[in-house]
């Protein structure tokens, strides 16, 4: 009984969230339903040659129907996040950098130790 339950419950959550990408780089139609920034860019790469890396989360939901070529569509998906399309022979990546207005988080640099004098080589 409980696994009939929990089968008839999968297909209902995959229709309250589903990403259709159709088309190539250059004419693509996507679709989504409720799924996550993260779960729509993760589509691309299933579909084209694309990969897709993120210094921050994407959890923002994504509703509605976009069409245009990937940089595009991307654009208007990322929008209020800044991001570099980087375009290969094989392969186009979409890197997500941040929020646009939030500050970069920079690493603490090492601090070189002061250079000894010849003098204090020879001690």
């Amino acid at each position: 009984m409980a696994v009939a339950a929990t089968l008839a419950a999968c297909p209902a959550s995959q229709a309250a969230a589903d990403v259709r990408v159709d088309g190539n780089l250059h004419a693509l139609k996507l679709s989504a339903s409720g799924d996550s920034l993260a779960e729509v860019l993760a589509r691309f790469e299933t579909a084209f040659a694309v990969k897709c890396r993120s210094a921050v989360p994407l959890q923002a939901e994504i509703r509605g129907s976009y069409a245009g070529s990937l940089s595009q569509v991307v654009a208007r998906l990322l929008d209020g996040y800044n991001y570099v399309i980087r375009n290969d022979r094989e392969l186009t990546e979409i890197i997500v950098l941040g929020r646009a207005g939030e500050a970069a988080v920079v690493p603490k640099a090492r601090l070189a130790a002061p250079a000894k004098s010849i003098a204090s080589r020879w001690r």
